[in-house]
């Protein structure tokens, strides 16, 4: 839009002029919730041609950091398209790999899902991120590994976002089986996940595709695609040498049964 089109677009906001906190507004047109204030030219310098300006903000973390002069940082390195100018004025644009960082989670994993093959958090800046968030991190990397996402290129391709390999395994949960678990299963002696019984249990015989699940070990690293097939009732006792559950002897557990589809190397 021109510069007229833009401002006759920002009166909308005129209402908010009185209001010096953020204030949710629904944009009907664009269907997206904005959060918007009017600055007080709060800065280093206190800049007078700073006061009234409009602030419209997508997210609150941003617009209440801004009025309370804080924000948060996250630090990490990945690939990303830089561009710039030359002496004769064109356009540069090459992809780079480059340390970086953010000041939300939200452009972290943006970060991560443009870059899974670079994104990288290095052991001295994990104290930037709480244990769930660095387990998110780690989970959504290697799954976008697991199907063969690559870093963004200067090409632009559509084909990025139809992905064949998740297509396959898009409506598989995602288990994690400790090593023990993992080397019963390979060597033959197991075919079953355990979960407690609960009273309203009903035995099902599964449908072919109905539950399917991809393992993971306790990296997250792809082990195996399984699908499961019909379930039974034990006792605790006559299964615990196959488990390291932390079930009573005589504590009635489930065994769903699964055959092995893939696994992987």
């Amino acid at each position: 839009m021109n510069k007229r089109e833009y401002k006759k677009f920002c009166k909308r906001y005129d209402k908010f002029i009185n209001n010096n906190l953020p204030t949710p507004f629904w944009d009907d047109e664009r269907q997206v919730q904005e959060y918007v204030y009017f600055y007080n030219g709060k800065s280093f310098f206190n800049m007078e041609i700073a006061k009234d300006e409009l602030n419209v903000y997508s997210n609150l973390s941003d617009a209440l950091g801004d009025i309370a002069f804080t924000s948060f940082y996250y630090p990490f390195t990945a690939s990303h398209i830089r561009c710039w100018k030359d002496e004769k004025g064109k356009i540069i644009r090459e992809v780079v790999t480059e340390h970086s960082h953010s000041h939300s989670f939200e452009g972290v994993v943006e970060s991560l899902y443009y870059s899974p093959e670079t994104f990288n958090i290095s052991k001295d800046e994990e104290s930037y991120y709480s244990k769930q968030e660095l387990e998110y991190l780690r989970r959504v990397q290697k799954y976008l590994l697991f199907i063969g996402m690559k870093d963004i290129t200067l090409k632009k391709d559509s084909k990025r976002y139809s992905n064949a390999k998740h297509s396959k395994y898009e409506n598989a949960l995602i288990y994690e089986f400790s090593d023990f678990t993992l080397n019963k299963i390979m060597n033959g002696e197991r075919d079953f996940r355990v979960i407690k019984w609960f009273p309203e249990y009903t035995n099902r015989i599964y449908k072919p595709k109905e539950y399917q699940a991809l393992v993971v070990d306790k990296d997250d690293n792809f082990k195996m695609f399984i699908e499961f097939t019909n379930e039974e009732v034990k006792l605790y006792k006559d299964i615990k040498k196959l488990c390291d559950n932390n079930f009573n002897d005589n504590d009635k557990v489930i065994l769903i049964h699964f055959k092995i589809l893939e696994v992987f190397s």
